[in-house]
């Protein structure tokens, strides 16, 4: 096979990273993220998504992205959007996430590191 016919193509890879803050409370609430705390100990009408519940949006993790933000040179958002994703998942009773897919906080960043003595720069597109 010749490599010809792929040279017109670039890879590209997409990650979606999941990370765990290490704040005292939940991202849209106020309930405790203790670890090793009993089951269902650490929930509330908000976290549970109850009629006439609305969430607070926690300020320590936001801080924490608009770090990790500036730390790889991205545009930080001066409003912040969040939206209400719906759909139905059996761990997920209250029927909807709450999401920034559309205007997340830090977008168009970069990574800088080094492999085997070359410079890489990894785009972060949000």
């Amino acid at each position: 096979m010749s490599d010809d016919k792929y040279s017109k193509y670039e890879l590209v890879i997409g990650l979606e990273v999941h990370a765990q803050l290490s704040t005292k409370s939940k991202m849209y609430c106020g309930d405790s993220t203790e670890f090793g705390a009993s089951p269902n100990t650490q929930v509330s009408p908000l976290s549970l998504g109850h009629p006439g519940t609305l969430p607070r949006v926690n300020k320590a993790a936001v801080a924490a992205a608009v770090k990790i933000g500036l730390a790889t040179d991205s545009e930080i958002r001066e409003v912040n959007e969040f939206a209400r994703k719906n759909y139905f998942y059996a761990d997920l009773p209250k029927g909807y996430q709450i999401t920034q897919d559309k205007t997340p906080i830090c977008t168009n960043g970069f990574l800088k590191f080094e492999v085997n003595g070359e410079e890489k720069t990894v785009r972060i597109h949000r």
